[in-house]
């Protein structure tokens, strides 16, 4: 951030900005200050909002916490070796904390396996853990591996941190480490990225806040990037009156 202010102080200093200028200039900084908060995503330069989510249906599969009844829906797409989806998982945790008792929360597994060498496998563990131990495990396990990688500050896993934390959590590590080496696992994942291709997520982490319309669901809107817990809780509040 300050290489940033560094740099527009010298652009302030030797431009003269006509009101033209100016625009484009403050469309610039505007453009920078998103990068911390990952790619705003669109399809065909319009936005997502109202409509049809285009990902697949929400099933007991998925393993959703929260008011599993509700009509309104938070669907996450994640890679745990996502910095920025460290940086938003306080805010996702403040979100079920807050609208547990309202809305159903999903995770879905998106490794970004191109830029994140290790994702696909503590995918894999995820998905395990939610296999050997159920909706709540899982959801501690997530807990706890974004938690012990904001606290030391290093997105990658030391050998064995998979197993170590999934003992911290009391899952089975033995039945899970035998989970995480079946196919199964593995075509959990894949399938897992192709929905969410389906969906339209090309960056994590992508939040779609989906609303219940007859066999399937309305796009409330698509969130991408760790934004601020204000952002969510208004479109929360929004999708709550409707």
């Amino acid at each position: 951030m300050s290489t940033i202010k560094h740099f527009l102080g010298n652009l302030y200093s030797s431009i003269h900005l006509t009101t033209p200028r100016a625009i484009l200039l403050g469309a610039c900084i505007l453009a920078i200050s998103h990068l911390g908060y990952g790619t705003l995503l669109t399809r065909n330069g319009a936005a997502l909002e109202n409509e049809i989510f285009k990902g697949r249906i929400i099933d007991e599969s998925d393993l959703a916490t929260g008011n599993t009844k509700s009509d309104i829906v938070v669907v996450e797409y994640s890679d745990t070796e996502c910095p920025f989806c460290a940086q938003f998982h306080p805010t996702i945790k403040k979100m079920q904390d807050e609208y547990g008792s309202k809305i159903s929360f999903v995770y879905r597994y998106f490794p970004l396996t191109q830029i994140h060498p290790h994702a696909f496998e503590e995918a894999r563990a995820l998905y395990c853990a939610g296999k050997v131990g159920g909706s709540k495990k899982r959801e501690a396990y997530i807990h706890e591996i974004f938690t012990s990688k904001i606290a030391k500050k290093n997105m990658v896993l030391p050998e064995g941190g998979k197993e170590a934390l999934a003992s911290n959590v009391g899952l089975d590590v033995s039945a899970m480490s035998a989970c995480m080496k079946s196919q199964e696992s593995s075509d959990a994942i894949n399938a897992s990225i192709q929905d969410g291709v389906q969906a339209g997520v090309d960056g994590t982490p992508a939040t779609y806040v989906l609303i219940k319309k007859g066999k399937g669901y309305e796009v409330v809107s698509m969130i991408a990037g760790a934004r601020p817990y204000e952002y969510f809780k208004a479109v929360l509040d929004e999708a709550l009156a409707r």
